[in-house]
């Protein structure tokens, strides 16, 4: 094989495989359910409107109330040793 023509054939094997798949991809993602290219979206339903008043607030849970350890070793005071 003349070394132009391995050049070639490396590069469609390595840019132009990776290529062609991203195109199909590319094709299978825009076809829409009814066989067309066009939008097929649903219209996003209407947010609920704003409650009147405060919103109202949930007591936090348990495991987030911080609660106090009592101290269980009994606190020495420090000494200084002489040299």
């Amino acid at each position: 094989m003349k070394p132009a023509l391995v050049v070639i054939l490396s590069g469609a094997l390595t840019f132009g495989v990776p290529l062609l798949i991203a195109l199909w991809e590319v094709v299978a993602l825009r076809r829409n359910s009814r066989g067309g290219w066009g939008p097929d979206r649903q219209q996003p339903p209407e947010p609920p409107p704003p409650q009147s008043g405060p919103p109202a607030q949930r007591p936090l849970p348990a495991c987030l109330i911080p609660t106090r350890q009592p101290d269980l070793a009994p606190s020495r005071p420090r000494v200084l040793e002489p040299v």
